[in-house]
């Protein structure tokens, strides 16, 4: 058996781009689907996906950790980043592969399961709404009394955890966010971006009680002295986490020590040199690796580790249903597994694209039992909505 081809598929996710790799073989008709979305670059990832076709093409598609390690060598000078997530691709599609030639799931390789369904939390559960409801035919969130509704939706539909961003309110102009994206700021919290998020996070918190677990990501937003004051200031709210980015392991450290708040990071970390670290500081209480970047191969080791140093893991995952399904697929193997994302507000078309659409009930997502990931993507269906244009996705 052989890799003959590898394939991208640039797909319209809504309010980002969707990028799935499909790798062919020899066998007819079996086929394996991985996912490198990036919301920035997909155009380079999916042209580093082609190179590196190049190099796998009329290799074994069940050596998955060999090609892993033989791409790894091939760039170790250009490591991290699109290369990483080029890699990450074509990894989880030969995982689906590997499933689908023993008739197992990708969870029965990795060593069998420990739960049968996982935890999920809403992702950019308002934010969405707030940038992005006219272009996915959602209710918009606009003020306080909008934001209200859409907690108690999240109830209503057995969630028990969300995620939230900062986002402007019209009715609490005193309320300002300051913004992750494409602008240069100083990355302090001001007294109106502290007000900005205590309004999101309150009225959050007002209409869950205090079981239901509320994150907030702020990315890169602040450096050091701008996230101890968020942190300290979101302390009464006792929030699930407060996702902060640096890449520097000790300035996270001292934030987390600063702060009763619990703080997660590490969707922008590759591979276990990165995150190393970080957890040998323990800089944070929850580790957030992106299998779509990460791969399953290199995924699976980053959970490894994040144990040995006694740390939960609740994977980075915004990205494409393929990704739910890589994601579901480790996190069902972990020990020190915490909660899965997943954006409850997406593209209307995307169980349109799968032959299995996910099993999802009161909150919680099912975990497949099919060979290989547990659903394939419809081909005719992703070239129906080609990626477009997303200005400041995030």
């Amino acid at each position: 058996m052989k890799i003959t081809a590898v394939k991208t598929f640039l797909v319209d996710g809504g309010f980002r781009p969707w990028t799935f790799v499909k790798v062919e073989t020899n066998e007819p008709g079996l086929v394996g689907w991985g996912d490198c979305t990036d919301w920035g670059s997909p155009g380079p990832v999916a042209a580093t996906v082609a190179r590196y076709a190049e190099w796998v093409i009329g290799r074994d598609p069940m050596q998955a950790e060999a090609i892993w390690w033989d791409l790894h060598t091939a760039s170790v000078r250009h490591m991290g980043g699109i290369a990483y997530k080029a890699m990450a691709g074509i990894d989880s599609a030969l995982w689906d592969i590997r499933g689908k030639v023993l008739g197992a799931p990708v969870w029965q390789l990795l060593g069998g399961k420990m739960r049968d369904k996982l935890r999920l939390y809403w992702s950019h559960c308002g934010s969405v709404r707030a940038r992005h409801a006219a272009a996915l035919g959602l209710p918009p969130v606009e003020t306080t009394d909008d934001l209200r509704r859409l907690a108690e939706e999240v109830v209503d539909r057995g969630y028990t955890a969300i995620k939230t961003n900062l986002f402007a309110l019209k009715d609490r102009p005193d309320a300002t966010p300051l913004l992750n994206r494409f602008t240069n700021h100083a990355g302090d919290a001001h007294p109106s971006v502290i007000r900005n998020a205590e309004l999101i996070v309150g009225t959050f918190r007002d209409v869950f009680g205090p079981d239901v677990g509320i994150a907030l990501d702020v990315a890169f937003t602040f450096k050091l002295g701008g996230a101890i004051k968020l942190a300290q200031a979101l302390e009464p709210y006792n929030l699930m986490w407060l996702e902060t980015e640096t890449f520097d392991p000790d300035a996270l450290a001292l934030i987390r020590r600063s702060t009763r708040t619990t703080i997660c990071t590490g969707e922008s970390i590759f591979g276990q040199q990165g995150y190393r670290p970080f957890l040998e500081r323990y800089a944070q209480d929850v580790i957030m690796p992106d299998f779509a970047w990460n791969g399953i191969t290199m995924g699976k080791k980053i959970c490894d580790l994040a144990h040995a140093f006694d740390t939960l893991i609740a994977p980075h995952n915004c990205h494409s249903p393929i990704n739910t399904l890589v994601s579901a697929n480790v996190c069902a193997t972990v020990p020190n597994f915490f909660i899965h994302e997943l954006d409850v507000d997406d593209a209307p078309w995307r169980d349109d694209l799968m032959t299995h659409p996910f099993e999802i009930e009161d909150g919680y997502l099912k975990i497949p039992d099919r060979p290989g990931l547990g659903s394939d993507l419809i081909e005719a269906e992703l070239l129906k909505h080609p990626a477009g244009h997303y200005p400041h996705a995030r």
